[in-house]
């Protein structure tokens, strides 16, 4: 089952971060968008991140090694979704942050997320 979470999470992380990475601009107008959308925007941040981070914590509970990193992430995903949806004004502040003239931003974060969902995909099929 560890390996079938690491195959999920790695497909979502490499497509999202290959998507943050050539199209940072889509994305800031995404956000841009739904921000204006009021606190129900934060809701909508919090449903993006719950279902893979219920996935991760429920079906990959390793505590060690490599695989720690993705159980924390699950996790984190979780705690986020939590804040996000109890604390809504919280989460337009941090949308607040989003602008076309700050879009690198997304490509930026999505080197490092692509990477470690190709991490994932290696390690689930190598081994």
């Amino acid at each position: 089952m560890e390996s079938s979470i690491q195959i999920i999470a790695g497909v979502s992380f490499l497509a999202v971060g290959l998507s943050h990475l050539l199209r940072p601009r889509v994305w800031a107008q995404f956000f841009i968008d739904l921000r204006e959308r009021g606190e129900v925007a934060s809701f909508h941040v919090a449903l993006m991140h719950l279902p893979l981070g219920a996935l991760i914590v429920a079906f990959h509970n390793v505590w060690r090694g490599a695989g720690l990193v993705l159980t924390l992430i699950g996790w984190a995903y979780i705690l986020k979704s939590l804040v996000y949806f109890l604390w809504p004004r919280y989460g337009l502040r941090s949308l607040a942050r989003v602008s076309l003239e700050r879009a690198w931003e997304f490509a930026a974060g999505g080197v490092p997320l692509a990477a470690y969902g190709g991490f994932l995909l290696y390690t689930a099929f190598r081994g």
